[in-house]
């Protein structure tokens, strides 16, 4: 065997040891203290022989005597092997758990806690040595985020737990109040507070967004000039071009389509979104599948563990490749609109931006292109793949989809005397489609985004009773924290199944509407600026689907017992299949 063979299988072998004894932190060598004493043997039990009997009175004979003695001396010597050998491996595993004490800081560099504070590290697991654990997980039963959900139950549960990825050290959170206690951190001028990890990855995401801001004169600057975009009166003036985009997916399917695949039509609708409004772009038929095309190879290398492990690497990805092609997109349409001036586009509106403080205050090129593309990022895979959820749980509970069905009947009678094409005004997409906006919230409370952005400690603070180091990184977690909520908690994490949980009638209700636990969309000083953006463009979808198209899930029956398939991986959950479904037209 290799020298390098020996010592994986020795980092393996500790590795071992440390799930089964550092569950809880750093455990003291005297934890470690057993016995070397060998159990007591259990001596024989002597013949009960009247002294002066006759031997065939006796309990064995003088011919049985001698193998008697003979067997109680091998499982005597037997009795002395095992016990040394219980000594041996005792002392080994001694030996070994006071060595991984020892190599504790070497094989999980900077996972010491903060020696000046008292509270313990929250408990956890920290995976293997160097590189930690694979926090990328997922499996078919719940989709991506197995990894959080299996080590918080064998916790029971924490508000806090703590693990190493990325060959960092890491504190997940779940639970508004911990989770807003850490997000209303950021910025803070005291002590205790924590910032945003630079970047997903520079070379696939850039520096100048609003995720990677990292000073609260920053951030405010940017959050106010592309927020300008993101207004009620933008949105406002968007719809007509969200109708455009709904309708050209929906129109083909009222002739009545089989075996289609509702995530790739909600994925086309979002993107279509993107590029027309979003970068206001005049794309051409053959054009509109390269531009799908590199969206998605340029989201999937966002989550690929690999990049994120080394970062310099994807320079020679697809991914990376994918990005210079939407650069280049969004610099020739920045040149254009230098030259002919604004057009309604959300880019148009950051290019000519200014600080109402400062006219002479804008946003650079670069701060214009990085924001453009994390609006793409937020108004196409997350909204896409939350359509994509709605429309299995729609297709699983009828009754749901039917209620959906009559209130756009009542809409449509209401609106008919001012909206004679049939379209969707700004005072019926706020006032008129309040179911319509519950199936969409309940649908983000199940399936929410898979985790949060993290997080780095400034400055060690202690949370919950327990210590949060500086320089770790902690992250909240929103699917634990929805599942924490005590308005809708019911035994067995019920509440958060496909089948038993999904209720939209709870978001009508003060009383059985979720707290402030719901966080589809964030909190604190990042929380979601294109929320507003997202709830429109899925509301117009939805509402112009069920108003011309009925459907049947191909895969899943409606009430089907049958669990759900899930996607491994994936920034939000989604169903294995795509949600396959035959449609034809609606009759409303």
């Amino acid at each position: 065997m290799t020298l390098s063979a020996r010592v994986f299988q020795l980092l393996l072998l500790l590795s071992s040891l440390q799930r089964q004894n550092h569950v809880r932190g750093f455990t003291p060598i005297s934890t470690y203290k057993t016995s070397i004493t060998s159990p007591p043997l259990v001596p024989m039990k002597k013949p009960n022989i009247v002294p002066g009997s006759s031997a065939r009175n006796s309990l064995f004979t003088k011919q049985q005597q001698p193998q008697i003695h003979a067997a109680s001396s091998s499982l005597s010597t037997d009795n002395n092997i095992n016990s040394r050998s219980h000594t041996r491996t005792t002392a080994i595993k001694k030996s070994l758990a006071n060595l991984l004490q020892k190599l504790y800081p070497i094989l999980y560099p900077g996972s010491r806690p903060d020696p000046t504070i008292p509270s313990p590290l929250p408990e956890g697991k920290m995976g293997c040595p160097f590189f930690g654990a694979n926090i990328f997980r997922g499996d078919y039963r719940d989709g991506p985020g197995t990894f959080f959900r299996k080590l918080s139950r064998e916790l029971n549960d924490p508000a806090l737990y703590r693990y190493y990825a990325f060959g960092k050290p890491m504190i997940g959170v779940a639970g508004s109040t911990c989770v807003k206690n850490v997000l209303e951190r950021e910025f803070r001028t005291g002590g205790g507070g924590v910032r945003s990890v630079a970047s997903l990855n520079p070379y696939t995401f850039g520096k100048e967004s609003l995720l990677s801001s990292q000073t609260r004169e920053e951030h405010l600057f940017l959050r106010k000039l592309v927020g300008q975009s993101m207004t009620p009166r933008a949105i406002e003036a968007g719809i007509p071009l969200l109708e455009e985009g709904a309708r050209g997916q929906i129109e083909g399917l009222m002739e009545g389509r089989r075996g289609v695949a509702m995530e790739k039509v909600c994925t086309d609708y979002t993107l279509d979104v993107a590029w027309r409004q979003i970068l206001g772009l005049r794309l051409e038929e053959g054009q509109i599948p390269e531009f799908r095309r590199r969206v998605h190879e340029w989201i999937f290398g966002l989550i690929n563990p690999f990049y994120l492990l080394f970062p310099k690497l994807s320079r020679f990805s697809k991914c990376y490749r994918a990005r210079r092609y939407l650069m280049s997109l969004i610099e020739d349409k920045i040149d254009d609109l230098e030259n002919n001036g604004p057009d309604g586009s959300t880019l148009s509106t950051m290019v000519f931006a200014k600080d109402e403080d400062d006219a002479t205050r804008r946003l650079s090129r670069e701060q214009i292109i990085d924001n453009a593309l994390l609006l793409i990022l937020a108004g196409s895979e997350t909204s896409a793949s939350t359509l994509t959820n709605a429309f299995l749980f729609l297709g699983l509970f009828p009754d749901v989809l039917q209620k959906a069905v009559e209130e756009q009947r009542r809409a449509i009678e209401k609106s008919a005397a001012q909206l004679s094409d049939g379209g969707i005004s700004k005072a019926q997409l706020s006032n008129d489609f309040p179911y319509l906006e519950a199936i969409i919230k309940e649908t983000m409370r199940i399936r929410p985004l898979s985790g949060g952005i993290g997080r780095t400690v400034k400055e060690t603070f202690v949370l919950d009773g327990k210590q949060v180091p500086k320089d770790w990184t902690v992250s909240y977690n929103i699917r634990l924290t929805h599942e924490r909520d005590p308005v809708t908690r019911t035994e067995n994490n019920g509440h958060m199944s496909v089948k038993t949980g999904f209720r939209p009638e709870r978001w009508l209700s003060e009383e059985t509407c979720p707290s402030s636990d719901w966080l589809a969309f964030g909190f604190g000083p990042r929380f979601c600026l294109g929320a507003n953006l997202a709830m429109a463009e899925m509301k117009i979808f939805l509402a112009l689907f069920v108003r011309n198209v009925a459907f049947d899930l191909v895969n899943y029956a409606a009430g089907d017992e049958m669990d759900v398939k899930w996607r491994k991986m994936s920034i939000i959950p989604k169903p294995k299949d795509g949600v396959v479904v035959n449609t034809r037209k609606a009759i409303i």
